[in-house]
């Protein structure tokens, strides 16, 4: 039995290849001389040397000094690199995904070098059979590493990575060294971890919906499950929160984690919640007394507020989500048109039903005004210019509730991005919404939209205060009217950075100019700030 699972789990051993060094001594001196200023480079030749490593013969101790040695070095490279994918949005480009591809290449090269010196050791070589437990938490670590990879660029772990990392934990639970603690200076505060704490790890971050969250929010929940996934564990019945369903997984059929269903077959195993919601409650409830993050193990990489929201989500997502919808998806077969971008929605609002603002005649625009600046005139118009198009797409519905929706269609050219506003066209409703979490799935992707409250209208504003800066030209807005049912004020949506808390603009709402002043700011997405406003014309 182990024998079978040992082949199906572990890399083949043997190989022909040559890398530059034989043995700890000589890697150590090939690392010291590898250029870790110059990120690309290095990067790229400590990926060609595991590479080669991996198809060696070297023997498994030497082997496992020197990819231990290569750790340290290996991971201050991939972040170097994973800095460069910070904010963009997707399809990424074709330099954007050389990076990602390098990035993954790295990882599964360190996962490869371990699951290979973990078969050397299952065939009893010299020296490192006593290192069993390490060599599967090591293996299963960048397992977690590849599957946060992929999480960084919203794609969904493939069937056979699911596979692989079950059949990781498979072979250690046979092996009887699941639960055997390895040391390993990458996990941050406790230094210590199991190859059962890193199985746990990677299906409690799949559940967690990483797709909801930005890359620093991503880095920071795959950082703290290093400790929330040793107060957890596999059972056959796990004890959870009363009258909710733990979460459970079956080993014959490798896949991301479900809510246990009334029928339960011998092969499933559940994981354990209750320790896992006390000490997320109890870290809830020391934030709201204004305890900082840093004093509770939770980093200084988020604020207060954003770590209590998502250790709130954390929370409903493994240990309080109820097993039926308070309000259930209705399954959609429709298509709707779709819009990004902020000009693009006003474009799109304004079309045949808005009237352009006035424009001051002593009043010239901002152009006008830098053509003068540098150049002492300002150059004629000799050709209109062509009015930009209004750009949509058709999605498919997958289901909706009353508050968004699920969207899918073919992969495009079309960047998207969380929290990127968009408007959506079904006959002859329009609403506003914006992108909640973003999943890729091998050649189609599927968005998950919030709805903003609010009918949707054009509009310009002009800044009072950016007047003397040349800046006198209207900007394109759009207005949401007030929805007393959801108590969500009118307010307006607007490009980033404009807004100030007092700040005075001029209103045009297609009819008339009305002065407004801004009140709060209610929400900032990537490419625009939703405030609320109060002034003439009844509009607070």
């Amino acid at each position: 039995m182990i024998e079978l699972l040992i082949q199906r789990a572990l890399p083949a051993l043997g190989g022909q290849a040559e890398p530059p060094f034989q043995e700890a001594r000589s890697a150590r001196d090939w690392l010291k001389l590898l250029p870790m200023i110059n990120v690309p480079v290095a990067h790229g030749e400590i990926t060609q040397a595991l590479a080669l490593l991996n198809q060696s013969n070297i023997e498994a101790l030497n082997a496992l000094k020197i990819v231990e040695q290569f750790r340290e070095s290996a991971h201050t490279l991939q972040e170097g690199m994973l800095s460069k994918l910070i904010g963009k949005a997707l399809p990424l480009n074709d330099a954007e995904q050389r990076i990602w591809d390098a990035i993954n290449l790295l990882w599964r090269a360190l996962e490869t070098s371990y699951a290979r010196i973990w078969h050397a050791a299952c065939k009893g070589q010299d020296g490192v059979a006593e290192f069993l437990p390490l060599l599967a938490e090591r293996t299963l670590y960048y397992s977690v590493r590849t599957l946060a990879n992929y999480a960084h660029i919203y794609r969904k772990p493939s069937d056979k990575q699911w596979r692989q990392i079950f059949s990781y934990y498979e072979l250690a639970k046979a092996q009887h060294i699941e639960k055997l603690k390895a040391r390993d200076s990458m996990i941050q505060i406790s230094g210590i971890s199991t190859p059962e704490s890193m199985f746990v790890h990677a299906l409690l971050f799949d559940a967690a919906n990483p797709h909801q969250y930005s890359f620093k929010q991503q880095i920071w929940l795959s950082n703290r499950l290093e400790l929330l996934a040793t107060r957890s564990g596999l059972t056959v019945q796990a004890e959870g929160l009363h009258n909710r369903a733990p979460l459970c997984i079956d080993m014959l059929a490798p896949a991301a984690p479900e809510r246990r269903k009334a029928e339960r077959s011998a092969s499933e195993l559940e994981i354990e919640t209750q320790t896992l919601a006390q000490v997320l409650s109890k870290r809830i409830k020391l934030l709201r007394m204004g305890e900082m993050p840093e004093k509770l193990g939770l980093g200084n990489d988020l604020g207060p507020v954003a770590v209590e929201e998502m250790l709130r989500e954390l929370y409903k997502a493994w240990c309080d989500h109820p097993t039926e919808r308070s309000q259930p998806r209705r399954p959609g077969e429709r298509y709707l048109e779709v819009g990004l971008g902020l000009s693009n929605l006003h474009r799109w609002l304004a079309k045949d039903r808005f009237s352009p603002p006035p424009q001051s005649e002593q009043q010239m625009s901002s152009a006008e005004l830098m053509q003068i600046r540098m150049f002492g005139q300002t150059s004629t118009r000799t050709t209109a210019v062509a009015p930009l198009e209004i750009e949509t797409q058709q999605w498919a519905v997958s289901n909706e509730t009353a508050q968004g929706m699920c969207l899918h269609r073919n992969l495009t050219q079309q960047r998207v991005h969380l929290s990127q506003l968009l408007l959506i066209a079904d006959g002859k409703t329009m609403l506003v919404g914006k992108i909640r979490w973003i999943s890729d799935c091998e050649q189609e992707r599927e968005l998950g939209i919030q709805l903003i409250p609010g009918a949707p209208q054009a509009a310009s504003v002009r800044a009072q205060d950016a007047a003397r800066f040349g800046q006198g030209d209207f900007t394109d807005a759009i207005l949401l009217g007030a929805t007393p049912a959801l108590k969500s004020p009118a307010s307006l949506l607007l490009p980033p950075g404009w807004f100030r808390q007092g700040r005075l603009l001029e209103y045009w709402d297609g009819q008339q100019l009305n002065r407004i002043r801004l009140v709060t700011l209610l929400e900032r997405g990537v490419d625009y700030e939703r405030v609320h406003f109060v002034g003439s014309g009844g509009l607070s």
